[in-house]
């Protein structure tokens, strides 16, 4: 599992860091259009919440370029994409296949930001077993 402190314990410099924009997240993750995601994002008749909240039904909260400005453009961490691929699962928005995909997509990319390379032994096991 990629968490938070993974993602800003880093000292991404020039945004280097794996950080993905609407359009990246719905076409790379999701493979989805950007509108799509956009419309999950926004609560509607069914899900008042929005469709992404967590197992307790509260919504997720995601980052902004300028968090000054609640309209700039959401900025997606590897942190938010698990819980995402897991709420679209809980509203059968997806299937668990894809949601496999997804997930393992995730774990490609933070071991390829090297994301796992400072855990220790148990940390690094439980990210393995959170996996299957």
């Amino acid at each position: 599992m990629v968490t938070e402190a993974m993602i800003v314990s880093r000292d991404w410099r020039r945004r280097q860091g794996p950080f993905y924009s609407v359009h990246e997240v719905a076409k790379v993750f999701f493979a989805m259009s950007s509108s799509w995601l956009r419309l999950k994002l926004n609560p509607d008749e069914e899900h008042p919440q929005t469709w992404f909240t967590d197992r307790d039904g509260v919504r997720l909260g995601f980052w902004r370029r300028n968090p000054e400005r609640p309209d700039s453009a959401r900025l997606f961490t590897l942190a938010d994409i698990e819980p995402m691929a897991y709420s679209l699962f809980e509203f059968s928005s997806i299937s668990k296949a894809r949601l496999a995909q997804i997930l393992r997509l995730v774990q490609v990319e933070a071991d390829l930001f090297d994301l796992f390379g400072d855990l220790d032994e148990t940390d690094a096991k439980q990210a393995e077993g959170d996996q299957s």
